[in-house]
Order: structure tokens, then sequence, then C-alpha cells
């Protein structure tokens, strides 16, 4: 097993958030992960890698335990986390935000992002902080794929960009995770865009998962579109 938590609490100080979510994912899995705006779908990635409370539950990596509120340890281990903002560093051109991924990468990657996003190329002496949003997002995903991670989680990979560029990103996706044994956890508000790129689906309503199953099954399923809604 590549990845597993198993009744994970989680949030912020004395505010409780994520309650009890359990999931696995293996090698070159991919999930999607639904509900509407404040239901926990962003702490409770923070909490699997180490950047939010874990008040309670496991998180394992390889079947070995893994602390709270440590993300080094993740990042050792091949997890690589893109969150809602990115994360680009700004000052540092597009070139400087790929090598610098790629001095501190998990494995040696034989990918190439600037074929994966040609548009980087052109833009590969550009700080970062002058980018479009979507180059920017290009720009993370590209960055994190550059540190030839195991396994990717992405929080909200078409917030705020033009469907083009979406498009661009979630192709790359289903490029590099069919191609490979990359597992993927994603985060996104359009849910036929994430149920397009992963196989897997889970929907969190206050803090909890209510539905879970394969994206073919689940999407067709007007009972579960329901509670995207609700």
């Amino acid at each position: 097993m590549l990845f597993s938590a198993r009744n994970i609490a989680g949030g912020y100080g004395l505010i409780r958030i994520v309650k009890d979510v359990s999931f696995t994912i293996e090698a070159g899995e991919t999930l999607a992960v639904l509900g509407r705006n404040g239901v926990g779908k962003t702490t409770l990635l923070r909490t699997l890698v180490g950047l939010a409370d874990r008040f309670a539950g496991e998180v394992r990596v390889d079947e070995r335990p893994l602390p709270a509120r440590n993300p080094r340890a993740f990042a050792r281990l091949g997890i690589t986390y893109v969150p809602d903002d990115r994360g680009v560093f700004s000052r540092l051109t597009v070139a400087e935000n790929i090598r610098l991924a790629r001095l501190c990468a998990y494995a040696e990657s034989e990918l190439d992002v600037y074929a994966l996003f040609p548009t980087l190329k052109g833009h590969a002496d550009q700080p970062a902080g002058t980018l479009s949003g979507g180059q920017q997002q290009q720009l993370a995903i590209a960055r994190a794929l550059a540190t030839g991670p195991r396994l990717l989680i992405v929080d909200e990979l078409s917030q705020g960009l033009q469907p083009s560029i979406v498009q661009d990103l979630a192709q790359a996706l289903i490029t590099v995770t069919r191609e490979s044994k990359l597992a993927l956890i994603l985060v996104d508000q359009n849910p036929k865009l994430a149920m397009r790129i992963c196989d897997k689906v889970m929907v969190m309503q206050r803090g909890e998962v209510v539905a879970a199953g394969a994206s073919a099954t689940l999407g067709s399923d007007e009972s579960f579109l329901d509670l995207l809604i609700v």
C-alpha cells in the first residue's frame, strides 16, 4: 500500500474540521476529493501532509506510520503537495523554480516538463510572480513533477483559470498518471473535470466522507451528484 489514511481527524488549534476520514491509494491510482466550499477538503489535504493539526488517526506511507505536523517526512518519501495558492517562488524564474525542485527531488525524474507544458519554455527566464494565473499553475504542477514524486496531491487545480488552461492541465495529469505509476489525489470545485482525471472519487460534507466509489459509476448517479450541491 503506497498511502493510507485511517480515521483522520484534523483542523487548527481547537477547531476540529475533518472527522474520521479513511481511504487508501495504491501506486498509479487517482482519487478526486469533492464537495462544496467549506466542507474540509483543503484541511484534509493539509492534515494528511502535516501542515494542519492531526487530532486522531494514522497516516501511513509504505505501511510506515508518519508523524503529524512533519511535512518534510512526507516529502522525503515522495509525497508532493501543490497548495491552492500554487506555492511558486515568485522572485525566481521559471527555470530556477524547476531547477530547485530537481535539487530537492525524491527521485530523478525523466519527465520533460517543458514538453508537457510548452508555454513554460518560452517563459523560462521570466520571474514566476509575473506569470499569469494559468502559467503559475502550470509551473506549480511542473515543479511538483520535477521532484519525481510517487504521490502528487493537488488542491484546486482549476480555480480561477480560463477553460483552455484547465483542459491543458487536465490532459497533462491524465497523460502523466496513465504513463507512469504516479498516484494522484485531486481536489477541485469542478466535479466533472475531477472525475475525468481521476478513477476514484469521494465526497465530503461537514468534514466527513459521505460517498465514495468509482468515478465511472458514481458520475452517472443523480443522488451522488446531489451531494455536491447540498
